[in-house]
């Protein structure tokens, strides 16, 4: 048992040091200003856009087509095969983390599948915070600001553009759980021309048509 113990110290010690070492060229930016924009991956004004789509699942990899749209509450989002056979369609609730599956494969309806899917993709249409627990830190360059929201169980992370509120990538570190790397680039106007989602061993790519 104490040896049990004191590897659980080490772990704890080496996951701070990764931790602290991860945003390393970042210092603290203590001051917001009108100038200084929220991240945003899709603007106010995005309504639809269309993704040809590259989801690799455990070693397998199927390719369609991802609608995104903005309804009045939230982001209802789809994939479908180049033939139209349906994947998923799951709905994401504006502001918050609450998430419903429209339809699911029944091929891809297994929890770990469903989890990740909610998950990482969720993070693409979530808000960043501004409260007591926020960290905000710029790099040596001032273009690009890293905004750091600790929730219970998780930590997000958002590196963007202080000017645009272009994001250029996500992270969200859960404590018990699967780590999510999201890379967006090439925005046109109302959205990223292409997304990148890694999580454990499912990854997506989003081209956008």
């Amino acid at each position: 048992m104490k040896f049990k113990f004191h590897l659980l110290i080490a772990f704890l010690i080496q996951a701070f040091l990764a931790g602290s070492c991860r945003f390393s060229g970042y210092t603290a930016f203590h001051k917001i200003t009108p100038k200084l924009s929220k991240p945003t991956v899709f603007s106010p004004d995005f309504s639809k856009a269309l993704y040809k789509t590259e989801l690799s699942l455990y070693g397998r990899t199927i390719t369609g087509i991802t609608v995104i749209k903005k309804v009045d509450d939230g982001y209802q989002l789809a994939m479908v095969s180049e033939v139209g056979l349906k994947y998923f369609e799951i709905f994401f609730q504006d502001d918050s983390a609450i998430a419903e599956t429209k339809y699911l494969m029944p091929v891809l309806d297994r929890k770990p599948v469903k989890e990740a899917l909610i998950s990482s993709l969720g993070l693409l249409f979530s808000e960043a915070n501004y409260n007591a627990h926020t960290r905000l830190k710029v790099n040596e360059t001032k273009k690009t600001v890293l905004l750091i929201n600790k929730e219970k169980g998780s930590r997000i992370s958002y590196y963007y553009d202080p000017v645009s509120g272009e994001v250029d990538q996500m992270k969200q570190n859960k404590f018990f759980g699967s780590k999510t790397t999201i890379k967006m680039s090439a925005y046109m106007e109302d959205a990223p021309d292409s997304i990148m989602v890694y999580r454990g061993k499912i990854s997506m790519h989003f081209q956008r048509m």
